[in-house]
């Protein structure tokens, strides 16, 4: 198949240290290459890949400056090329949909965010113009107005992931540092039951009240340490040594890519059961998830009785780049088909 993929342009591609649906992208399109499929990537111009590679910007512009003019223009220069390809697949939200609702061959448009509009002008008219899908069955059932088909859950590359044999004490959070994200909550936790725990995440322009007031207070760097966006090695690292890591969301997240790392390297999550989370986590089997806070610290003691190997396997066996790759295949071939 002639396969486009495009991505979004605020990072380059793979992502060195944060960008989940970057993270995504790139792993989709690597894995479609393998497979043999003729797959043209756009995505910024200081991105790697086995893929063809077309770039409207020589660089990733960054958090912040993915302005909107920035991102039509983007969407725009892949479109144009529409004609050229099977199917196209778009990673960029809502940006793409003026130009999928007149491309002649099939659009995919994966809702890596949720999809919300007040304009319900808007969302009518968009709401056919391409084949939307989710990254959850949750995701999926909140997506009101759009024509949503389905979903495919996210999938990780196992084998950049390896089981840490060196179990220790800590608590481990990994994330934006957001009141919805639950930094605090983990902070908390941590406190009440005197673990250590690392915290390591970015704070966006918009969260720095939070962390002035809310993280920064407790930070002293030897029970609560703080550390900004780490990279892969460091990541794995901190993922496998740690006892667990916590999750305690107080929104609907779509996915939460990191439960899979973290459960990759043999580290069981604690999270409360929002948004994917029930759809990743088997209580007593890797992780736990709970729905309260008092809940919460039982089952950080208790994840001590769960096997690294487990928490590992179920990610090989249900959340695998392969797995995700399969399904996203099936549903193209499906596509091209039915408009033959």
């Amino acid at each position: 198949m002639r396969i486009a993929q495009i991505a979004p342009i605020c990072l380059s591609l793979p992502p060195v240290s944060y960008g989940g649906a970057e993270l995504i992208v790139s792993s989709l399109t690597e894995s479609l290459v393998k497979r043999g499929h003729e797959v043209t990537l756009y995505a910024s111009g200081d991105s790697k890949t086995s893929a063809r590679l077309k770039s409207l910007f020589k660089k990733a512009l960054g958090f912040g400056k993915d302005s909107p003019e920035f991102c039509i223009a983007n969407a725009n220069f892949a479109f144009q090329d529409a004609d050229s390809f099977d199917i196209i697949h778009s990673h960029i939200g809502f940006y793409g949909l003026p130009f999928s609702k007149y491309a002649k061959p099939p659009v995919v448009t994966t809702l890596h965010n949720d999809f919300t509009s007040k304009n319900g002008t808007f969302v009518e008219y968009y709401k056919d113009a391409c084949t939307f899908m989710a990254v959850s069955q949750n995701q999926c059932k909140r997506m009101k107005g759009l024509k949503v088909d389905g979903y495919v859950h996210n999938g990780i590359d196992v084998d950049h992931f390896q089981v840490g044999d060196n179990k220790k004490d800590y608590l481990l959070f990994i994330g934006n540092i957001s009141k919805n994200k639950g930094a605090d909550t983990a902070i908390k936790a941590a406190i009440r039951l005197r673990r250590k725990l690392f915290i390591v995440g970015k704070i966006d322009d918009a969260h720095k009240l939070f962390f002035e007031q809310e993280i920064k207070p407790f930070i002293d760097n030897k029970q609560i340490i703080y550390e900004p966006l780490a990279d892969s090695s460091r990541k794995q690292s901190l993922y496998g040594d740690a006892a667990c890591l916590l999750f305690p969301i107080d929104w609907e997240e779509p996915f939460g890519l990191v439960m899979l790392e973290s459960l990759a390297c043999g580290t069981p999550v604690v999270a409360f059961n929002r948004g994917s989370v029930p759809e990743i986590i088997v209580n007593g089997k890797n992780g736990f998830g709970v729905d309260s806070f008092e809940e919460l610290l039982k089952a950080i003691e208790d994840v001590k009785n769960l096997d690294p190997w487990n928490c590992r396997k179920h990610v090989e066996d249900f959340f695998s780049v392969e797995k995700m790759t399969d399904q996203y295949e099936m549903l193209y071939k499906k596509l091209i088909q039915a408009g033959k």
